[in-house]
């Protein structure tokens, strides 16, 4: 079955959404260009893909959408009316509007979006809810996926982009989360946090504590530190686990739409 040359793009503050972007990716074709969103220190409006390109988007999901600052810089991007796939991961709750508003945002882009995905990567504050995954078992259902898609795109009928994709296009509004991980006494000061902020909420001259009014709770900064000494507030955690436990319990699914 053929192949395509694959432009990634992902904003994947703690790696779960890159995981899942790289197995499809890597099923689909040969990656040929990166784009990692994260940056907060650079412009994407120099992002053309190729129009023989096959573009996957992917971005996690935030209290059932996608975070702000990953739609403001997909936005950015040139689609040159080159085939996509989207990727909505979510942290083993509900993906709510989120896969509906990541296709709707890449089509505004110029991309065409043949199929649209739902994946499960580990929560990202709560890790302890989908831990471990994507795991072996996903691994095997993302290359389906692919297949599925490398089906479609290589039949003789006419790709169509409309298509049912569960949600709302009356997006739901993402709230304050105001969860700010801080660092203890014992940071050493090596910046790896400020460098993974999205949003640019660390300052390198008061690197222990984050801009709770550009902080957009994605953990990153927890993801990067290399000592493991940016946490959140332990009593918060334990409290915000209890709460969600039944939501976040039990094995998700993945999902694909085409």
């Amino acid at each position: 079955m053929k192949t395509y040359p694959v432009v990634e793009i992902t904003f994947s503050p703690t790696g779960g959404t890159k995981k899942v972007a790289d197995q499809i990716s890597c099923y689909l074709g040969n990656i040929t260009n990166t784009v990692n969103l994260i940056r907060h220190d650079v412009s994407f409006s120099d992002v053309t893909v190729p129009s023989d390109s096959l573009a996957v988007i992917a971005a996690p999901v935030f209290e059932g959408v996608i975070p702000d600052t990953a739609i403001e810089r997909i936005k950015e991007i040139q689609g040159n009316h080159a085939n996509c796939v989207v990727i909505a991961v979510y942290g083993n709750r509900a993906y709510d509007d989120g896969l509906i508003q990541l296709k709707d945002t890449a089509e505004l882009c110029g991309f065409n979006v043949i199929a649209s995905v739902a994946a499960v990567a580990e929560h990202s504050i709560m890790r302890q809810f989908g831990s471990g995954r994507p795991d072996a078992e996903d691994s095997k259902e993302l290359k389906k996926f692919a297949e599925e898609i490398l089906e479609k795109l290589s039949s003789d009928e006419e790709l169509s982009t409309d298509y049912f994709v569960p949600g709302s296009h009356e997006y739901k509004r993402l709230g304050n989360l105001n969860v700010v991980p801080k660092a203890s006494a014992s940071c050493t000061g090596c910046g790896k946090c400020a460098d993974a902020c999205p949003t640019g909420a660390i300052n390198k001259n008061n690197i222990r504590t984050g801009d709770s009014s550009k902080c957009i709770s994605c953990m990153g900064c927890i993801a990067a530190c290399p000592k493991g000494i940016r946490k959140l507030n332990p009593v918060f955690l334990a409290a915000a686990s209890l709460k969600m436990k039944n939501l976040l319990s039990g094995r998700k699914p993945n999902e694909i739409f085409l």
